[in-house]
């Protein structure tokens, strides 16, 4: 009986959270990666490319990618703690609406340092999109759940990448419609939904389990109690100044911050450069638009598919692993061959990069407990892995184009160290997709649970049935029934 309801408030729950955190974030990565559409948009036709227009000479184009993660990353830290302060569906509105303004207004620009202004002003209210998402969605499911759900949020990037090239597409015989280039346009129409979906989501969002009104009271208890003593929940206290300095303590929350920040490097790569790389191969106009698509119509089905087999398996390490494997050897393909097929391959295999992403972010959830550690180390994290942001836009220099060789083998060799890094965490934390905690029965650690690095043995206070050992502070855990490896 459990079981089917377990199987019937997670269908529910899909329902009514999926559909919203999969269009908000198709929206947030269309208007935060617009710019590199606009750059390669009617670059046919002379004096109508933004490049022209607002005399993004040199490197001024690559500025102008790098300042908007400034401000993305020094708001992004604390956004997460003010998620929870102002509950879920407000704070994620407000982001949204703010963000879809700020598009709007990128329209008006005229000159260079307007374009620079309207960049800080959209990283302020971006931030904390993506590590709130991926925070929101622990409150709902279990550990084993994450993986799939988090990669059909974060596909949405591939879905975004090519319905971007179609509208862009469109977009670009638009040009000289109303006084405008098909470069404002391209921002009024990617801005405008970002505005609707956020008021939609203020009101219709549902916050946390324990007060989903979709669920009957019956539901909202079964929904909470199924994620465990170890998930954020509701009622957890909006800060706890103690996880907090355990959480930034502990030796794997830099392991894992410098992880992503490698990973990052090449998904920034291609969100702002893939129009450039496919312009590069002599593709011009609507044709290089057209074929940022296929790219990210394979990336979709890889992530999706990457990460489902990881929740399927209840194991991270070998499936990150994987991906990185995949999306290094595109950067070889860009950076060895010479035909525009063979280039173009390993366009689609970069395009992956979140198929690596995602379960790795999985991993990291279940290796923290309660709202304060998870809000940590999810945005902490990604803050500081979002810095690659302004050191991407510098691994493809105008001066290395057409083939940005010097670009391609940092970001090869940023991936073998991710590689690296992955049999490391592997090797101390085990594998399994489940919560762990620390034990030290064998001598070393296979997780924690987002308070301090003490062995359990030795800051328990009592021990029941075996392999069971109570922790202060937290729900008792039955240490045997987790894998460890």
């Amino acid at each position: 009986m459990s079981d089917l309801m377990e199987k019937k408030i997670v269908r529910k729950i899909d329902r009514h959270i999926m559909p919203w955190v999969i269009v908000a974030y198709l929206l947030n990565y269309l208007d935060r990666t617009n710019l590199g559409n606009a750059r390669t948009l009617n670059n046919d036709k002379p004096g109508e490319s933004l490049v022209e227009v607002l005399n993004l000479s040199g490197d001024r184009y690559n500025l102008v990618v790098a300042i908007f993660f400034v401000p993305y990353v020094i708001f992004e830290f604390p956004s997460n703690i003010a998620l929870k302060y102002f509950t879920p569906s407000k704070w994620i509105a407000r982001i949204m609406v703010t963000w879809g303004i700020v598009t709007i207004c990128t329209a008006a620009i005229s000159n260079y340092a307007g374009l620079m202004v309207c960049r800080v002003f959209l990283g302020i209210c971006e931030a904390g999109f993506f590590p709130g998402v991926m925070m929101y969605l622990c409150f709902w499911y279990t550990p084993s759940e994450r993986g799939t759900r988090m990669a059909i949020f974060s596909a949405s990037i591939a879905v975004a990448g090519a319905f971007g090239g179609l509208i862009a597409t469109g977009v670009s015989f638009m040009s000289g419609k109303a006084s405008l280039y098909g470069w404002q346009w391209l921002f009024v129409l990617e801005g405008i939904p970002a505005v609707i979906v956020g008021v939609l989501i203020y009101f219709f969002l549902p916050d946390y389990p324990e007060t989903a009104r979709f669920l009957t009271e019956e539901e909202r208890l079964f929904a909470s109690e199924r994620m465990g003593p170890f998930a954020p929940k509701g009622t957890d206290k909006h800060f706890d100044k103690a996880d907090f300095i355990a959480t930034i303590k502990s030796w794997h929350f830099w392991i894992f911050s410098l992880h992503y920040f490698l990973m990052t490097n090449s998904l920034n790569a291609f969100g702002y450069f893939a129009p450039t790389i496919i312009s590069a191969m002599g593709f011009k106009g609507y044709k290089a638009q057209l074929l940022t698509v296929p790219p990210n119509a394979f990336a979709f089905f890889v992530i999706i598919g990457n990460s489902w087999w990881s929740d399927r398996r209840k194991e991270r390490p070998r499936h990150v692993i994987g991906a990185l494997i995949l999306v290094a050897i595109g950067y070889v393909l860009l950076a060895t061959v010479k035909g525009v097929g063979g280039r173009y391959v390993g366009t689609c295999l970069i395009a992956c990069t979140n198929a690596a992403v995602i379960p790795f972010v999985a991993y990291r959830t279940a290796t923290v407990a309660g709202a304060t550690s998870t809000a940590i180390a999810t945005g902490a994290m990604i803050a500081i892995a979002n810095c690659a942001g302004i050191v991407a836009p510098y691994l493809f220099r105008s001066k290395d184009s057409p083939h940005y060789y010097p670009g391609l083998w940092t970001l090869f060799a940023m991936l073998g160290t991710a590689v690296l890094l992955t049999g490391v965490l592997w090797y101390k934390l085990g594998s399994s997709s489940e919560y762990r905690i620390p034990v030290q029965d064998q001598g070393e650690y296979v997780g924690d649970i987002g308070l301090n690095e003490t062995p359990v043995n030795e800051r328990a206070d009592s021990e029941g049935e075996e392999g069971e050992k109570k922790v202060p502070g937290i729900h008792n855990v039955n240490v045997s029934s987790l894998e460890a490896r």
